[in-house]
Protein backbone atom coordinates (compact mmCIF):
# COMPACT_ATOMS: atom_id res chain seq x y z
CA UNK A 1 0.00 0.00 0.00
CA UNK A 2 1.39 3.41 -0.97
CA UNK A 3 1.04 5.94 1.85
CA UNK A 4 3.28 8.40 0.20
CA UNK A 5 0.15 10.63 0.02
CA UNK A 6 -1.64 9.99 2.89
CA UNK A 7 -1.70 12.87 6.15
CA UNK A 8 1.22 11.79 8.01
CA UNK A 9 -0.75 11.29 11.25
CA UNK A 10 -2.50 8.66 9.21
CA UNK A 11 0.71 7.15 7.66
CA UNK A 12 1.75 6.84 11.54
CA UNK A 13 -1.47 4.88 12.90
CA UNK A 14 -0.46 2.46 9.78
CA UNK A 15 2.62 2.01 9.91
CA UNK A 16 2.23 1.51 13.93
CA UNK A 17 -0.86 -1.20 12.77
CA UNK A 18 1.93 -2.76 10.79
CA UNK A 19 4.76 -3.29 13.26
CA UNK A 20 2.41 -4.91 15.63
CA UNK A 21 3.50 -7.86 16.88
CA UNK A 22 1.54 -11.04 15.13
CA UNK A 23 -0.49 -12.29 18.48
CA UNK A 24 -1.35 -8.97 18.42
CA UNK A 25 -2.70 -8.79 14.94
CA UNK A 26 -4.19 -11.96 15.50
CA UNK A 27 -5.96 -11.27 18.67
CA UNK A 28 -7.31 -8.33 16.61
CA UNK A 29 -9.37 -10.68 13.67
CA UNK A 30 -10.78 -12.49 16.75
CA UNK A 31 -12.05 -10.08 18.35
CA UNK A 32 -13.27 -7.85 15.17
CA UNK A 33 -15.01 -11.05 13.66
CA UNK A 34 -15.53 -13.90 16.07
CA UNK A 35 -16.41 -12.71 19.45
CA UNK A 36 -20.67 -11.78 19.57
CA UNK A 37 -21.05 -13.40 16.20
CA UNK A 38 -23.95 -16.19 16.22
CA UNK A 39 -21.72 -18.44 13.95
CA UNK A 40 -20.12 -19.08 11.16
CA UNK A 41 -21.68 -17.68 8.87
CA UNK A 42 -21.67 -14.11 10.52
CA UNK A 43 -18.33 -14.61 10.87
CA UNK A 44 -17.52 -15.65 6.98
CA UNK A 45 -20.50 -12.63 5.95
CA UNK A 46 -18.15 -9.83 7.70
CA UNK A 47 -15.10 -10.91 6.57
CA UNK A 48 -16.28 -10.79 3.20
CA UNK A 49 -18.06 -7.74 3.69
CA UNK A 50 -14.39 -5.93 4.68
CA UNK A 51 -13.17 -7.84 1.95
CA UNK A 52 -15.02 -6.07 -0.30
CA UNK A 53 -14.03 -2.77 0.89
CA UNK A 54 -10.53 -3.35 1.32
CA UNK A 55 -8.03 -6.70 2.11
CA UNK A 56 -5.15 -4.85 3.34
CA UNK A 57 -5.99 -5.25 6.58
CA UNK A 58 -7.45 -8.72 6.35
CA UNK A 59 -4.52 -10.06 4.53
CA UNK A 60 -2.01 -8.52 7.35
CA UNK A 61 -4.17 -10.43 9.70
CA UNK A 62 -4.43 -13.68 8.49
CA UNK A 63 -0.70 -14.07 7.95
CA UNK A 64 -0.14 -12.99 11.19
CA UNK A 65 -2.60 -15.74 12.31
CA UNK A 66 -0.82 -18.26 10.18
CA UNK A 67 2.61 -17.26 11.74
CA UNK A 68 1.05 -18.38 15.07
CA UNK A 69 -0.43 -21.37 14.40
CA UNK A 70 3.44 -22.67 13.38
CA UNK A 71 4.88 -21.00 16.32
CA UNK A 72 5.86 -22.92 19.14
CA UNK A 73 3.56 -21.35 21.94
CA UNK A 74 3.04 -21.97 25.40
CA UNK A 75 0.79 -24.82 26.37
CA UNK A 76 -2.77 -23.33 26.79
CA UNK A 77 -2.13 -20.05 24.33
CA UNK A 78 -4.57 -21.25 21.23
CA UNK A 79 -7.13 -22.43 23.76
CA UNK A 80 -6.81 -18.40 25.08
CA UNK A 81 -6.34 -16.85 22.20
CA UNK A 82 -10.46 -18.41 20.31
CA UNK A 83 -11.85 -18.94 23.90
CA UNK A 84 -11.24 -15.62 25.40
CA UNK A 85 -10.21 -13.12 22.72
CA UNK A 86 -12.85 -14.70 20.66
CA UNK A 87 -15.28 -15.67 22.89
CA UNK A 88 -15.52 -19.02 20.92
CA UNK A 89 -16.65 -21.97 22.85
CA UNK A 90 -14.53 -24.98 22.14
CA UNK A 91 -16.92 -27.10 23.86
CA UNK A 92 -16.22 -30.18 21.15
CA UNK A 93 -12.20 -30.19 22.03
CA UNK A 94 -11.41 -27.11 24.43
CA UNK A 95 -7.85 -27.80 24.24
CA UNK A 96 -5.39 -26.14 21.95
CA UNK A 97 -5.92 -28.71 19.50
CA UNK A 98 -9.61 -27.22 18.94
CA UNK A 99 -8.14 -24.30 18.94
CA UNK A 100 -5.92 -24.70 16.14
CA UNK A 101 -8.74 -26.69 14.32
CA UNK A 102 -11.01 -23.23 14.87
CA UNK A 103 -8.09 -21.20 13.82
CA UNK A 104 -7.14 -23.48 10.30
CA UNK A 105 -10.74 -22.95 9.57
CA UNK A 106 -10.99 -18.80 10.32
CA UNK A 107 -7.79 -18.16 8.24
CA UNK A 108 -9.40 -20.58 5.05
CA UNK A 109 -12.72 -17.99 5.58
CA UNK A 110 -10.20 -15.22 5.14
CA UNK A 111 -8.86 -16.10 2.52
CA UNK A 112 -12.21 -17.07 0.87
CA UNK A 113 -13.31 -14.01 1.46
CA UNK A 114 -10.31 -12.20 -0.16
CA UNK A 115 -10.63 -14.07 -3.05
CA UNK A 116 -14.25 -13.83 -3.67
CA UNK A 117 -14.24 -10.16 -2.90
CA UNK A 118 -10.63 -10.10 -5.32
CA UNK A 119 -12.91 -12.36 -8.49
CA UNK A 120 -16.04 -9.79 -7.84
CA UNK A 121 -13.62 -6.59 -8.76
CA UNK A 122 -12.60 -8.48 -11.76
CA UNK A 123 -15.96 -9.53 -12.89
CA UNK A 124 -16.86 -6.08 -12.97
Amino acid sequence: MDTSRLPEPLRARIAEREARPAMEKARSLLRSYVVDTDGTDEIREQLLATARYNTYYLRQEVAALEEILTADLPQGTLFLLVSVDGGWPLDHDPTDDGATVFLGELAGWVHAAIDQAEQERTDR
